[in-house]
């Protein structure tokens, strides 16, 4: 699944604010990328396969653009809790824990990403590892 999914979210349910983060973060995109985005959108809509054409877009976004992303996620599905994008960004990665315990059994990869995105937002898990956990190269 992919950031841009729309099993991710329904817009529908978003609130003013929440769409006009999104709008902007998506603003922040080049020209060509945004374009490209549109074309993926358009063509996933029409019945098309686009799960390879996804996967390149995403390796190919900007620096920093998924952890933006991610974090307006945490917000939007109301898990990111007040204080931690500022914990995550102060505390040292070395000083986290490199493994991080699940309580409950994962039976989905939705849940499975869920959980490594709250990881992140707990600042229990640094944004470059859950990169490298929800799209290994």
């Amino acid at each position: 699944m992919s950031l841009f999914d729309p099993r991710m979210m329904d817009p529908s349910k978003l609130s003013p604010d929440m769409l006009m983060k999104m709008s902007q973060l998506v603003q922040e995109l080049p020209p060509g990328m945004l374009s490209r985005m549109q074309t993926l959108m358009h063509n996933a809509m029409a019945g098309f396969d686009v799960q390879k054409d996804m996967e390149s877009f995403e390796r190919d976004l900007p620096a920093g653009f998924r952890e933006k992303m991610a974090r307006l996620m945490y917000e939007m599905n109301g898990v990111m809790p007040s204080g931690a994008a500022s914990a995550a960004s102060s505390s040292p990665a070395a000083a986290k824990p490199e493994v991080v315990e699940v309580q409950k059994e994962i039976t989905n990869p939705e849940e499975a990403r869920l959980t490594v995105l709250r990881a992140v937002a707990s600042g229990d898990l640094s944004p470059e590892q859950a990169l490298s956990v929800l799209f290994p190269a």
